[in-house]
């Protein structure tokens, strides 16, 4: 693979564009950058300070368009940058290799599909990071006719945002994203509509199990809808399946069936498991320690603090506020074997312990 830095064109100056465009800036690439809403595009070049483009030929198009848009951009794309290598970035693939399919061998050579598994909840340019990619895996999905060079320049570029580049073929990525991301987007988002006419002394009680289950629910709806109905056979698919076993859950419920309640309980407690641990090894046996914090300046500083002199690698941190009090709880995911000793060195520090 070439250590030469492919001038590249990134179109679209969204969340995930512009955040391309500022880390492959900072990678030493030369970078343009191109968007139909010009306010978008200022803000976006100012940003991540990528050229505004004007026509210039490249080595590499990266198009960042929603998804109901790309593979019109990507056609475009390979008629006015005539040796170019053009990738995108949507979260579906079979609808747009589909709408592609006419095109010639020459131009098919020079595809290569990709979707990094990034984003935040917030949109635009704004919410841009340089970082956005870092750690994180990025589906490379190849045509039959797509080069080896184009995937090794697109492959380059993912590395050099600091993502992982993970093969997958077009409708595996499909099938995939479709449990692991778009189905969860629509059950957050029906569960956080159920808030909507919900009394504000329901509302002001919700915790944090609440919290996490919704979060993904402040998405972009315009984007979120194009999305997913550019995947709508395979989310269909699973949402027909969950809302089966909710209504036979609900059947159980009124019929006072609990073993088939516990049966749900424990086949998502295994599913669970199943996910990966920290750095994508094997999930490892965990303990979750709860903190009382007083909400001032400083004590979540001197929380950590506190475990790194005991020597205690924390795996994961959440933060609940107490409701009516300057408090929170704070859990701490730590390893099994060292629980205890943070216990004893949360204590010595004078923190409350509360499990």
């Amino acid at each position: 693979m070439s250590n030469k830095k492919p001038t590249t064109l990134v179109i679209g100056a969204g969340l995930i564009g512009t955040s391309i465009a500022m880390g492959l800036v900072k990678a030493g690439y030369d970078v343009f950058i191109d968007d139909s809403d010009v306010s978008a595009n200022d803000l976006a070049s100012a940003r991540s300070q990528a050229k505004k483009f004007a026509g210039q030929i490249v080595d590499l198009v990266v198009v960042a368009t929603p998804p109901s848009a790309v593979a019109q951009v990507i056609r475009e794309a390979l008629n006015t940058q005539p040796t170019a290598v053009v990738t995108d970035v949507a979260s579906v693939k079979g609808s747009i290799l589909t709408a592609l399919k006419d095109l010639d061998q020459e131009q098919l050579s020079r595809i290569v599909g990709g979707h990094p598994m990034a984003g935040r909840e917030v949109s635009g340019a704004a919410g841009a990071q340089n970082n956005l990619f870092v750690d994180r895996s990025w589906v490379v999905t190849k045509l039959a006719q797509t080069s080896p060079s184009a995937v090794d320049l697109v492959q380059q570029m993912i590395s050099d945002l600091g993502a992982v580049p993970v093969d997958r073929d077009v409708d595996a990525h499909d099938q995939t994203v479709a449990l692991i991301s778009h189905t969860p987007q629509i059950i957050a988002s029906v569960l956080a509509g159920e808030l909507v006419d919900a009394k504000d002394h329901e509302v002001e009680l919700a915790g944090q199990g609440l919290r996490d289950t919704i979060r993904i629910a402040s998405s972009d709806a315009k984007l979120w809808s194009d999305i997913l109905s550019g995947n709508a056979k395979h989310v269909a698919s699973r949402i027909s399946s969950i809302a089966t076993q909710l209504t036979n859950v609900a059947k159980a419920l009124e019929s006072g069936d609990q073993n088939s309640i516990s049966e749900m309980l424990k086949r998502g407690s295994v599913g669970r498991d199943r996910l990966p641990g920290k750095h994508g090894t094997a999930a490892k046996l965990d303990s979750q320690i709860v903190v009382r914090l007083e909400d001032k300046p400083g004590e979540l500083a001197r929380l950590f603090a506190a475990a790194a002199a005991a020597n205690v690698n924390l795996e994961d941190v959440r933060i609940d506020h107490s409701l009516g009090r300057m408090t929170g709880l704070v859990e701490l995911t730590v390893a099994q074997d060292k629980r205890e000793v943070l216990i004893t060195a949360l204590s010595s520090a004078d923190f409350v312990v509360v499990n």
